[in-house]
């Protein structure tokens, strides 16, 4: 099993912030240390938007002791701005769709989270889902509409910010009047039948909450945020090669490969060991997704303080 970060005090060591939950990690660390055993693995994680403000507090005082952190393109964006990072492309994600890549050379996206509206089939029948967002702004949603809260998950803050590129500030403003229910983690609330609908649903969640016999269900929309985490090699780090070998197989075959059977593997050509991602990709084709764009980091700060005062107000 993974350690804490505490205990990195190995010369040859990576230590792994991760935003995503770490299930993951486990198969990857044994399958590393396979390849490199003179490597110790470490791993800590929190929610997002909180981790990414402590992460920034330890920078900024000289005392992270993280190597590499994942977490989605806006945020990376965040750490890049302000100089925290070091450019690293591995060889092994030459191959993965521009999308994931960051033109800078810094960063690649590990995997893929595409997100959609999902809803409770007990209280919304299919047909009656919304085909366009503008839909939502309709008076028979008001105060039935989970979001995932934008405090605490990552998701929220990165649609609001694509949103705000798509539709305006106008849209987000006449949609936080219909009294979102900020929740985390929102895909198991909207399974308690917490809210009819849920926007920005992580639809692997959906998938996987549907084939446990959960009343959700999710459709395809014209604009899908597609996140998952970059791995971001830190400016600081002692163990920058350590690191780098890390990275590299994160995107490697075997590495992606293991990733999927937790998440989307982004590598083309990986055998997908879980079915129910095959599923979601299938369900995907000919639909846009909509990365983050390299703005979205300059302005995360802003849409952060916005989405949670105009979401979630002061509930």
């Amino acid at each position: 099993m993974a350690e804490s970060r505490s205990a990195a005090k190995s010369e040859r060591s990576v230590v792994v912030y991760t935003t995503p939950p770490p299930r993951f990690i486990p198969d990857l660390f044994d399958a590393f240390r396979k390849r490199h055993p003179n490597i110790d693995t470490f791993v800590d994680h929190e929610p997002a938007a909180p981790f990414l403000e402590r992460t920034l507090r330890e920078l900024e005082g000289g005392k992270c002791p993280a190597d590499v952190m994942m977490l989605n393109r806006q945020q990376a964006e965040v750490l890049k701005s302000r100089g925290f990072l070091q450019p690293y492309r591995s060889q092994e994600s030459q191959s993965f769709p521009e999308r994931c890549q960051d033109h800078d050379g810094f960063t690649t996206q590990v995997f893929m989270v595409p997100f959609s509206i999902a809803y409770h089939t007990s209280k919304v029948a299919s047909q009656g889902v919304p085909k366009k967002y503008e839909d939502l702004l309709e008076p028979l949603w008001k105060g039935k509409l989970l979001f995932p809260d934008p405090a605490r998950s990552g998701s929220g803050v990165g649609w609001y910010s694509i949103m705000k590129g798509h539709y305006g500030e106008g849209f987000l403003h006449k949609l936080g009047a219909q009294e979102l229910i900020c929740k985390h983690p929102a895909e198991e609330c909207l399974a308690k039948g917490e809210g009819s609908m849920l926007i920005a649903a992580n639809v692997g969640q959906i998938e996987d909450l549907k084939n446990r016999g959960a009343p959700v269900d999710w459709v395809p929309m014209p604009i899908m945020m597609v996140g998952g985490p970059h791995a971001c090699l830190f400016r600081h780090t002692r163990h920058t090669e350590d690191a780098k070998l890390w990275i590299d197989f994160l995107m490697s075959q075997e590495g992606q490969e293991i990733m999927s059977s937790y998440h989307i593997p982004n590598r083309p050509g990986v055998k997908i060991r879980d079915a129910l991602f095959a599923t979601v990709l299938k369900r995907l084709e000919g639909h846009a997704l909509t990365p983050f764009a390299t703005q979205s980091g300059a302005e995360y700060n802003a849409d952060l303080a916005q989405c949670i005062k105009r979401f979630k107000g002061g509930r």
